[in-house]
């Protein structure tokens, strides 16, 4: 089965939707009462960070024949590395410079278990659970996909014709890992163990790479997606209200969240995907790309990265709630966009030299928003 170059153009709603999802978390562990569910944030990152991804190695497969995967490790690399080394630099000085030799010494340790992108399997096991960076378990979730997931989807690439089967192969592995979670909650298996594990959080991650497999191998004709368009017209104010009541009702240790609950989410994030993609002009992506939330968007890796450790450390000194979260917030937003503008920004400017040369390739790589979102969260 050939398949034609699909270029899926640069859309400033997913960037919007990864704003309300950072925002969701951070409003989740600075304590606000509305926003006790906010924690499903991270599922709406894990499902559009499948989706980007996959949409990126299929078009660069279908445009140039190959996926060079040295050049797609090391523009992950640019991208998601020097902000978490310069947190972890941070964090290790003011553990020297302020905190007693056992603290420091422990947070030492965490620091070493969070650039080792191991900080998922340290909290899921309990053998050395992390504190002011313990949000770092969904770093470690979204690494080890990247280091699986693109070697897998190019041998499939390579060696099935039919799209389709590769669709399916993703829903199945999907599947698999929402079967597990349910059989390990059922045998009573501990809510840090399903929640942190790569193997019971990996559904999310899958039915992104599926939509990815969906959309960019245009497995979708004309008149299906007009149809689809409108029907998703038709229930889009429905999927919204259901996202908010799961901001609202949602209690990370209930364990109907690992039964049912965390489906819901990705069904949602995966809608709302899928809304803003082929139906340009969709109610929740004129919601989702007003500036404000393209903007908080575009730092929300660097808020992800400072938001939880600010917080937590405010709260150590013992600064009232209140001051927290204005001040606490106020701070993080400060420190992300610098970390952005001054870091993040000019370092990307080396992936060039890890870009294929070839036009096409690079007209993918421009128009698809990569900012490859590590967001995660943990309980406070």
């Amino acid at each position: 089965m050939a398949h034609d170059s699909f270029k899926l153009d640069y859309v400033p709603a997913l960037n919007g939707l990864r704003g309300v999802a950072i925002l969701a978390v951070m409003l989740f562990h600075a304590e606000i009462l509305f926003f006790n569910g906010g924690f499903v944030g991270v599922d709406v990152f894990f499902v559009l960070s499948g989706f980007l991804i996959t949409s990126l190695l299929i078009q660069e497969y279908d445009c140039v024949g190959f996926v060079n995967l040295k050049h797609f490790y090391m523009r992950r690399v640019l991208r998601l590395g020097p902000a978490l080394v310069f947190l972890l630099i941070c964090f290790v000085v003011v553990s020297y410079l302020f905190a007693n030799k056992e603290k420091a010494a422990n947070n030492y340790v965490d620091a070493l278990v969070s650039l080792l992108y191991f900080s998922n399997w340290a909290r899921a096991f309990n053998f050395h659970p992390l504190d002011f960076l313990g949000h770092t378990w969904s770093l470690s979730i979204e690494e080890q996909f990247y280091i699986l997931w693109p070697a897998v989807l190019l041998g499939l690439l390579r060696t099935i014709k039919n799209r389709w089967y590769i669709l399916f192969f993703s829903v199945i592995v999907a599947s698999a890992s929402w079967v597990l979670r349910v059989y390990f909650t059922m045998t009573d298996v501990s809510v840090e163990r399903l929640y942190n594990g790569l193997d019971t959080r990996a559904d999310a991650l899958m039915i992104g790479c599926a939509l990815g497999v969906l959309i960019s191998s245009r497995l979708l004709n004309q008149q299906t997606e007009i149809r689809l368009a409108k029907w998703l017209s038709y229930f889009s104010p429905f999927f919204m209200l259901c996202f908010l009541s799961a901001l609202h009702f949602s209690e990370w240790q209930n364990r109907s969240m690992y039964y049912i609950g965390f489906v819901v989410i990705e069904f949602l994030a995966a809608v709302f995907i899928l809304d803003v993609v082929i139906k340009k002009t969709s109610l929740i992506g004129k919601i989702l790309a007003t500036k404000g939330l393209i903007w908080v968007g575009s730092i929300s890796y660097g808020l992800y990265l400072w938001h939880y450790p600010i917080y937590r450390t405010m709260l150590a000194l013992g600064f009232n709630h209140l001051i927290v979260i204005w001040i606490g917030t106020l701070v993080t937003f400060i420190i992300a966009a610098c970390s952005y503008y001054l870091l993040e920004k000019p370092i990307l400017k080396f992936r060039r030299f890890f870009t294929c040369p070839i036009p096409c390739a690079d007209l993918v790589r421009s128009r698809i928003s990569m900012h490859s979102v590590q967001i995660g969260t943990v309980k406070t």
